[in-house]
């Protein structure tokens, strides 16, 4: 065979490679009418998505959607959250990163641009969480297949939070339901989830019983221990009031920092300095 037949074949295969790919990316419909042509600018949010799909638009979509999670088939569009709210959700995630930088726990934190597929009863969920823990043995187990796409085993982290203004109980309803149906579905590896409410100070604390189920129960506003689940991990909520009640006030740090530590009478805690001492007190021993 010359040499110019092998690129007109190879141009031809590479055009028949193309054309077939697509054609297999149309909007679905039926098999005997003739196919839509997708439109990957006008996103129809209303019809199905497979995996492939999926994972084709999801660069595309995210300049005119923050994010999106992938349910049942369906794109669900995940809207803007107000500033409070990513406010706290960084600070939750930061003291989660310094826990795990400082104990050497080798995990990675992610908040809601990071995606998991929580594959319950053979149905594919891409789920994004406010907030998530992947335990390192989980995290250093993933092949390349699995970090860079949703295409590989679905894997799932160890613990979850949620962000949110429970004050209507269908939205309460709807996240509880997500919790339990979904994050602690058998076979996933969710051990803890936090549901947070700063606006109405509620706390919700997920865990599983002996028999592997979810339950949940209700914490009172305050420090919150991590357990055996993230051990010596505890989230101070000073910092979030102070959010909430725009009186965020970090001071810079200087060489005499060590000098302005405090030890908390109480607990023993190091506290940088008699503010922070006085809030650690209100918050965590009144």
């Amino acid at each position: 065979m010359t040499q110019k037949r092998k690129l007109i074949d190879s141009v031809k295969l590479a055009d028949s490679e193309n054309s077939a790919k697509r054609k297999k990316f149309t909007n679905s419909g039926n098999s005997k009418s003739k196919r839509k042509k997708f439109d990957i600018n006008n996103i129809d949010f209303s019809r199905t998505f497979s995996l492939e799909e999926f994972e084709l638009i999801k660069d595309h979509i995210k300049n005119n959607h923050p994010n999106f999670e992938l349910v049942g088939g369906k794109l669900v569009s995940i809207p803007y959250s107000p500033i409070v709210y990513e406010a706290i959700v960084h600070e939750i995630s930061r003291q989660l990163g310094n826990w795990n930088i400082n104990n050497a726990k080798n995990g990675v934190v992610t908040t809601s641009k990071g995606g998991f597929d929580f594959n319950v009863s053979g149905s594919q969920k891409i789920r994004a969480p406010d907030i998530t823990f992947t335990s390192a043995n989980i995290y250093r187990s993933l092949d390349e297949e699995q970090l860079w796409s949703f295409n590989g085993q679905p894997f799932t982290p160890l613990f979850v939070v949620e962000v949110a203004n429970l004050k209507k109980k269908e939205v309460e309803k709807e996240i509880d339901t997500k919790f339990k149906k979904e994050y602690f579905a058998s076979g996933t590896s969710v051990e803890l989830g936090w549901l947070f409410d700063p606006l109405n100070r509620i706390i919700w604390v997920y865990k599983r019983n002996k028999n592997g189920e979810p339950y949940r129960r209700s914490q009172l506003w305050e420090d919150l221990e991590g357990g055996k689940i993230l051990p010596g991990f505890t989230l101070e909520l000073w910092p979030i009031n102070d959010i909430v009640a725009q009186e965020i006030d970090y001071e810079e740090d200087s060489d005499d920092d060590d000098d302005d530590e405090k030890v908390c009478p109480y607990c023993k805690a190091i506290i940088k300095d008699a503010s922070q001492m006085v809030k650690h007190i209100q918050n965590k021993h009144n």
